[in-house]
């Protein structure tokens, strides 16, 4: 049953500072759920496992990126490239996401396995872009640049999801002091 929780399977986390597991230090590893275990310990883990790569803040220790230095996305990332691109990112495409297929805007391993450089492409568009001349970036994430082999270029930007406020209205210009109330104070 704990196999397929949420359609994932097991994960045991084993963190490691790079200077314990390379050997030049022993500082302590952190089993998740379990807490601090032996260098050695987190040495001989990590060394059966899939490895993915988690930067951390130096201080707070909160993460702030993983997985950019492998080809297949996190499912985090895949939800989050779903969520924020919903169709086919192609001109004029419409294809729902749910039949679209991730792609790096610059190939994997020159760019990485991260929002900024994934995309949704359906079947047609995904093959359209690898054999053909058109050229595709991604200055911002969700944002595609299509270049066809003319020079012509089109970008598409993402929907925004869920409601969103209305542009703040500029305040009216001041009005006039009334003469009739402009009394002199003295």
């Amino acid at each position: 049953r704990l196999a397929g929780a949420h359609g994932r399977p097991v994960t045991v986390n084993v963190t490691i500072p790079l200077s314990t597991l390379l050997g030049l230090d022993d500082h302590p590893g952190e089993l998740d759920g379990y807490g601090p275990i032996p260098a050695h310990i987190a040495r001989h883990l990590s060394t059966a496992g899939l490895w993915r790569w988690v930067a951390t803040h130096d201080t707070t220790g909160v993460v702030l990126d993983h997985g950019r230095t492998r080809y297949k996305p996190t499912q985090d990332l895949i939800d989050h490239v779903i969520l924020r691109d919903r169709t086919c990112r192609a001109p004029g495409c419409n294809a729902p996401a749910q039949k679209c297929e991730l792609d790096h805007s610059i190939y994997w391993p020159l760019g990485p396995t991260a929002a900024c450089n994934l995309g949704l492409f359906c079947k047609h568009h995904h093959l359209l872009k690898h054999h053909t001349g058109w050229q595709l970036t991604q200055p911002h994430p969700g944002t595609f640049t299509f270049t066809s082999p003319t020079g012509r270029t089109t970008t598409t930007r993402p929907t925004p999801t869920g409601p969103t406020p209305p542009p703040p209205q500029p305040e009216p210009p001041p009005q006039p002091p009334d003469p009739a109330h402009d009394i002199p104070p003295f």
